[in-house]
């Protein structure tokens, strides 16, 4: 089971009562990356306040037909103002304060999937804040689980980059391990790599290019800030993925 910093000792016990796992296939509709437990999960960025939605395909392949609950799992990291809802088959849950949050009882409203078949439930969250927030949805009885899936959502409602200076480039982006920046029109400046809620977490004079490790950035979405002289404040988006 992937491990996820938890918000309370009783959402660690929770996490670790799952038993099962990584029996069936979890993928986003139209994506053929398979995000079920053991794997990583699947990363969403929106630049605007609203709805963030889409589809999960759960392939059922644990030998029997299942009707399962659904249980959706906040870290600490979503913020309180966001709101979240998920659907299984027909039957959507309403946003829900309880963390975690396990969907109704009822075999209507459970996500009944024949061996070999697809089932959906379908992801909603409203985003209104600059802000990372994961969550993981269990996909069981809400004591044992067939599996799971994380959802990483990166916002920067809010934050307005600044205009890219045209010599301005860094690369690869995407980065793993580092990432070379490159300044074709002056010899010096300074550079600073800002996460989504405004933390430096680097800083250094430069020249022409620079090469700077990010192997032990967290993954997500960074701004890189370029003051050189000559020329204007210039930035540009910076994505670091492991």
């Amino acid at each position: 089971m992937k491990k996820i910093l938890l918000n309370s000792i009783a959402i660690l016990g929770f996490a670790a009562a799952g038993l099962s796992q990584d029996n069936i296939t979890m993928k986003i509709v139209g994506d053929a990356v398979d995000y079920s437990s053991g794997h990583s999960p699947y990363i969403r960025t929106v630049s605007a306040a609203g709805v963030v939605d889409f589809d999960i395909d759960v392939v059922n392949t644990t030998g029997a037909e299942k009707s399962w609950r659904l249980t959706r799992l906040n870290e600490a990291s979503v913020p309180s103002v966001w709101s979240t809802t998920i659907c299984a088959g027909v039957s959507c849950f309403p946003p829900s304060a309880d963390n975690p949050y396990c969907s109704p009882a009822a075999l209507s409203q459970q996500l009944v999937v024949a061996n070999g078949d697809t089932g959906i439930i379908a992801f909603h969250s409203t985003v209104t804040t600059a802000a990372t927030g994961t969550y993981r949805i269990y996909v069981g009885d809400c004591a044992t689980y067939d599996d799971s899936m994380d959802i990483q959502i990166v916002s920067s409602v809010g934050i307005k980059e600044v205009k890219q200076y045209p010599n301005f480039s860094i690369f690869p982006n995407p980065a793993d391990e580092a990432v070379n920046i490159q300044l074709n029109n002056s010899k010096n400046g300074t550079i600073k790599i800002i996460d989504l809620v405004g933390n430096i977490v680097y800083s250094d004079d430069f020249g022409m290019s620079s090469k700077v490790n990010v192997s032990e950035f967290k993954n997500g979405i960074y701004f890189v800030m370029i003051e050189a002289e000559g020329i204007k404040l210039s930035s540009r988006k910076l994505v670091v993925r492991h």
